[in-house]
């Protein structure tokens, strides 16, 4: 699969083959290298090199300044496409399969080719640079795998300064994004969770004329359907108990529940023809050391019809919604050091890295979810921990990759 990623280094003085370089990339990120000095000690270890060498952290360095999340993608794809084959992609407690979008920022300090928009910071009298991309996760899935990212670039303009060149927005791109996914993945993406400042009323509209499912979150930036929708399931709430309820599970702070109610009453209301049911999932946290319950109300919204999804099924799709910040941005933020320990920010390599985090993050997560468990003292059939799970793979790596490998490379020319 790693012949999917063109080359895009100039053919001179190559030193080590694209595939080798990838893989040595890979291993790294599955065995939780903290940089690209310990990723060449291991490619080293792995034979990836020539003469069974290693390979250095310039050379890979080198390639992460050429390489574009455009040009990793079709590998992202093709893995996917490779779990659906396998049966790995199977809805998990949901009728349909469900795909959340969130955005996703990296704070640099230089305009990454013209795709970072700069910003001043005058409390601090400093200058820096956001470089923005939307991320997209299969939520319905086990192990909640990654998509594929599309980045949000400048907008169409004659200015050639990328200082000053503006940006688009989130949802600007939320459309496009979304054209995309379909093009790669088809059916598996017909219905999309979105937060409240990814979609649009006239957003909503498109996506129930294309087919397709919207599932999202109402806060006040939209004020007038906001208030009125909260007027609705408070009478709701007054009047009927919750349509679901979860127990009460253990959480960081004491205890949590989650109640859900839902109502047909807003469909046509102020021209909303397509917002076919809203609901309010209440969630109550009593924390662990005595004191007052915390209530927390959040309003949705759907075009989906009434019978599509039983109450339950909706109130694990809330929870669920979130799993593309708890899952993937967690773990590429926390165990894979996104924000804070990036390998290499020149150029525009933090798409790139970005792309290979997800790729590594697919992998890893069928491993802790479904093949990889611990037995714990309270918790049974827990996934192990990443710094275990890291040492384990680096073991498979070392006993499996040369062979691994042949198989990922094509043969050489006669």
């Amino acid at each position: 699969m790693l012949q999917a990623v063109a080359d895009p280094r100039d053919p001179r003085g190559k030193r080590f083959p694209i595939e080798s370089m990838l893989l040595a990339l890979l291993a790294g990120l599955l065995s939780g290298c903290a940089a690209l000095r310990d990723v060449e000690r291991e490619s080293g270890r792995l034979g990836l090199g020539r003469c069974s060498g290693k390979i250095s952290d310039t050379a890979l360095t080198h390639l992460l300044m050429r390489l574009s999340d455009v040009d990793l993608l079709p590998l992202q794809v093709a893995l996917v496409k490779d779990m659906r084959s396998r049966g790995q992609l199977q809805s998990e407690g949901l009728r349909l399969d469900w795909t959340a979008i969130d955005g996703k920022y990296e704070t640099l300090d230089h305009h990454a080719d013209g795709w970072a928009q700069k910003f001043e910071d005058k409390e601090k009298q400093s200058v820096y640079w956001r470089l923005g991309a939307l991320r997209a996760v299969l939520i319905s899935a086990p192990g909640r795998p990654a998509l594929g990212q599309w980045t949000m670039g400048p907008a169409k303009t004659s200015e050639t300064d990328p200082e000053k060149v503006k940006h688009t927005g989130e949802m600007t791109n939320v459309r496009p994004f979304i054209r995309w996914l379909r093009e790669q993945y088809r059916n598996l993406t017909s219905n999309f969770t979105l937060d409240a400042g990814l979609w649009s009323r006239e957003l909503f509209e498109q996506m129930d004329r294309d087919g397709l499912g919207l599932f999202g979150n109402i806060k006040e930036n939209k004020p007038e359907l906001h208030a009125e929708v909260a007027r609705v399931l408070r009478t709701e709430q007054r009047q009927h108990g919750p349509s679901a309820e979860s127990d009460w599970e253990p959480c960081r702070t004491g205890q949590i529940r989650r109640r859900l109610w839902r109502s047909l009453a807003v469909e046509g209301w102020n021209g909303w023809t397509n917002l076919r049911q809203v609901l309010v999932v209440e969630q109550t946290t009593r924390p662990r050391v005595k004191g007052p319950d915390e209530v927390e109300l959040r309003y949705f919204g759907t075009n989906l019809p009434h019978a599509t999804m039983s109450p339950k099924q909706l109130l694990q799709l809330v929870r669920r919604h979130w799993a593309i910040e708890n899952d993937c941005n967690w773990s590429l933020d926390m165990v894979m050091d996104e924000d804070d320990g990036a390998w290499c920010t020149q150029g525009k390599s933090m798409l790139a890295l970005g792309v290979l985090r997800m790729i590594a993050y697919n992998l890893l997560q069928w491993l802790r979810k479904r093949h990889v468990r611990v037995q714990h003292l309270r918790v049974p059939d827990t996934p192990m921990p990443w710094r275990e799970l890291h040492e384990l793979i680096f073991a498979v790596w070392v006993r499996i990759g040369n062979q691994l490998l042949k198989r990922l490379t094509p043969p050489a020319p006669a």
